[in-house]
């Protein structure tokens, strides 16, 4: 299946709204949005209204007002308006498991699922030259060790043995937040490459790897704070899920001479 970032859909709405209120028609590529996690109370967070404001000779907080008010959420999202004409977006539990769902069901090109791990599909032996970094290891390393622990225990329940949004009842930590977020950052990020020629993408492996570490720090931080044994089943489930998504994107995201398989 194809993956829709929650950046990518609040975009096209924020355009579209934009393009009904003040008859200015913009890409949705061309609306800056965010992470506004932790610092913001808020999953995202947008500039628009203060980069149109010149050309329609509004105040950006009376823009920003507009957009949230007239923005149609469909219950996925609560958007608000501060500031000196600052968006921030937060997002739903129900579209945040919708997210979850969507990310682990992601087919990536050149990835493919053998025995609950994400692999290359073509997998050869990293040279010495193209090792990763090694917290980049480590936050490898331990992602396969607790899915292996979670198989070991009984915990790796199939996602639909429970409403996902169920296992939303109890607030994430935010540890879970964070990492929630950048895994959807990296995950907008690949989106944003499909259909591009390979000429047409300025992709290099420094840009990877300065992704890859950003994830892999996120992941440490769960790791630290957030257990999948000892808590409640609907808890291990949600963070179980999450561990397995930051697998994938962690393979997906490394610079292409890297594939992890040692760690399987």
């Amino acid at each position: 299946m194809n993956f829709v970032s929650p950046s990518r859909t609040i975009k096209k709405a924020i355009a579209n709204t934009i393009s009904f209120l003040f008859e200015i028609d913009l890409e949705f590529s061309q609306i800056p949005i965010e992470i506004g996690y932790p610092k913001y109370d808020a999953h995202y967070t947008s500039t628009i209204a203060l980069m149109i404001a010149n050309r329609i000779n509004l105040n950006p907080l009376q823009i920003a007002e507009a957009i949230a008010q007239n923005l149609i959420t469909d219950a996925q999202w609560q958007i608000q308006a501060l500031g000196k004409g600052w968006i921030n977006i937060k997002l739903s539990d129900q579209y945040i498991a919708k997210s979850l769902l969507d990310l682990a069901q992601w087919q990536i090109e050149g990835l493919e699922n053998h025995d609950g791990f994400w692999q290359r599909q073509a997998i050869s032996m990293v040279s010495v030259n193209h090792s990763p970094e090694p917290i980049l290891q480590y936050a490898y390393a331990r992602c396969c060790a607790l899915i292996r622990l979670a198989n070991q225990e009984n915990k790796n329940v199939a996602i639909h043995e429970l409403p996902l949004h169920s296992c939303f009842s109890d607030c994430l930590e935010p540890a879970e937040t964070g990492l929630l977020m950048q895994n959807l950052a990296i995950a907008a990020y690949l989106e944003s490459l499909q259909g591009l020629d390979s000429e047409d993408v300025l992709d290099s492996d420094q840009s990877r790897t300065k992704l890859s570490r950003s994830l892999a720090e996120s992941f440490l931080d769960f790791y630290t704070h957030c257990r999948i044994f000892g808590v409640s089943r609907k808890i291990a489930i949600r963070r179980i899920l999450l561990i397995k998504i930051t697998q994938k994107l962690l393979l997906a995201i490394a610079p292409s001479p890297i594939n992890y398989a040692m760690y399987l």
